[in-house]
């Protein structure tokens, strides 16, 4: 998808409208919400296996079972529900939608990878939830990912943080909704950089961040988002992240 300023897309939260954060249900409520994307957090077993968690283990009749002292079998049958890393990325190529994904640990990294390409989901999918310059070295660490790097704090110097993103690699820019001023949304407009917020279902801040041009906005509460949204067309929703990041003229219109 070449998007503009003109495009915002919804990505339902973990765990929106009551579902379990760790679910192929809340991948499907968020899509039939009308949301064009999800969020999902990934985490390794003792050993190796990614699957989404984002509580850092499984509760069960036996009580808190931490993931990285389990292994995957021994979770899988504690647990009632447990969904690999790859079977929420083929649901969500299913819906279609996009994916944000967060890691709970950065070792998952290399299975989040593998299963993205075999789905063929690279250019639909992004990592977030680490600092500018954490954010930078898995840029290099694994190159054909889409990375993209928090803020804090409202940049004093947006330029310069835009520039140092882009300059890193990296895919684009999150952080809350209040840091996301004109001038920084301009600046990854400019650079190519999507921008993201954390995660808002207040009527006021929604309307204001899609006003504004961010790209991606994070909710529970996706119905409510997409009904501030212009129609979207079959082929926004469908198409992945691809943008020219040299093709500034694409961000003016």
């Amino acid at each position: 998808m070449l998007y503009t300023k003109q495009d915002t897309l919804i990505l339902s939260a973990a765990g929106c409208a009551g579902t379990d954060p760790d679910s192929l249900e809340s991948i499907m409520t968020g899509n039939d919400a009308g949301a064009d994307g999800c969020c999902i957090t990934v985490d390794l077993t003792a050993d190796g296996i990614a699957v989404l968690c984002s509580q850092g283990g499984f509760s069960s009749p036996e009580g808190f079972l931490e993931l990285r002292e389990h292994e995957y079998f021994e979770l899988r049958s504690a647990v009632s529900k447990i969904v690999t890393v790859g079977q929420a990325i083929e649901m969500a190529k299913c819906c279609p939608a996009k994916l944000a994904i967060t890691l709970g640990n950065t070792a998952a990294c290399a299975a989040v990878r593998i299963a993205l390409s075999t789905a063929d989901m690279l250019d639909r999918a992004f990592l977030y939830g680490y600092g500018l310059v954490e954010a930078a070295r898995l840029k290099a660490q694994f190159p054909t990912l889409h990375i993209v790097g928090d803020i804090a704090d409202t940049p004093q110097r947006p330029a310069a943080v835009v520039r140092a993103a882009r300059e890193t690699g990296l895919f684009g820019i999150r952080g809350r909704p209040e840091c996301l001023t004109p001038e920084l949304i301009e600046e990854c407009c400019q650079s190519g950089l999507i921008t993201v917020s954390t995660e808002t279902s207040d009527i006021d801040t929604i309307e204001r961040l899609i006003s504004l041009g961010v790209t991606c906005i994070e909710t529970s509460r996706p119905d409510r988002a997409y009904s501030f949204l212009p129609a979207h067309s079959a082929a926004s929703r469908e198409a992945g992240f691809t943008a020219p990041p040299d093709d500034t003229e694409l961000w003016n219109q």
